[in-house]
This record gives structure tokens, sequence and C-alpha cells, in this order.
């Protein structure tokens, strides 16, 4: 945690990415915001894609596709809408959203030092694709490379 000998969780970011563990990450850090009166601040990273590297996997359709960015952020748009909304209901106002786009695991780490975050929550096994299972899961990497609190949730 940033300050030192403080239990307190004054800021927590909250990862999704539309999975069932990022929706479970969610429903916790509801429970830690009520509990410490925390600000929450929901972020989503999405990874470019370039056109060449989508065009090497995509079927080919008659209409021409969105850009693979396009798509990515609008997902990860629907990601953060849905978790502030679980917030909202909750009756925890004022959440934060943000969508960025990079390196999963470092662009989260990056975010919640950036934001002078205090814990870090998110789900086990996202979305991600095979590389995750060679390379580690972006909650393996977040936990290695944070400085704050990491929850991880399953």
């Amino acid at each position: 945690m940033n300050e030192s000998n403080s239990t307190a969780l004054h800021r927590i970011l909250v990862a999704v990415d539309g999975s069932e563990n990022a929706g479970r990450a969610v429903q916790f850090a509801i429970e830690l915001a009520r509990h410490f009166g925390s600000e929450v601040t929901v972020l989503s990273v999405y990874k470019h894609t370039s056109h060449m590297e989508s065009s090497l996997s995509l079927v080919r359709t008659r209409q021409v596709p969105a850009p693979p960015d396009e798509v990515m952020h609008d997902l990860a748009q629907e990601a953060v809408e849905w978790a502030a909304e679980r917030f909202t209901e909750a009756g925890i106002e004022g959440v934060e959203t943000m969508i960025r786009r990079g390196p999963p695991a470092r662009t989260i780490v990056q975010t919640a030092k950036k934001n002078d975050a205090d814990a870090i929550v998110l789900g086990t096994r996202g979305l991600g694709d095979v590389e995750g299972f060679f390379l580690g899961s972006v909650s393996h990497k977040v936990n290695a490379l944070a400085d704050c609190t990491c929850i991880t949730v399953r």
C-alpha cells in the first residue's frame, strides 16, 4: 500500500475484460469499496492488433470489418460501462472509468501507480489468448510488477 502502516484502501483500481472472473472481481471490489469507503477506478486494457495481424485470422466476408483497434476499444468500453453500472447499483457513486491500449499487465500497473492506487483487483484467467498459457497470465504479471496490494479473484 502506498501509505506506510495503513490498512485503509483509499483508492482501488479494478481491471476488467468482460470475463466471468472479471465480474467476480467487480463484486469483490464493491465489497472492499463499501468497507473502506474507497474511490474506485475501473480500467479495461486492450492490446493493439495491427491490420496485418488481424487479416491473417479473419474469416473473409463481403463486408469490410471495422479496424481491429476500434473493435477492441468498443469491447473495452462495454466492459467498463458494465462494471461501473454494478458499482452504481450497489450505491457506490463517482466511479471513474478508463480505457487504455497497450500491454495489459504493464498498463494496469502503470495506471495504478499514476493514480496512486492502494490496491489492484482483477480476475484470474480472463479473456486472454493462448499466449497467456506460455508467457504467464496478466494477473500473474500484475502481481509480480505492482508496488501496491494485488487481489486476484477466482
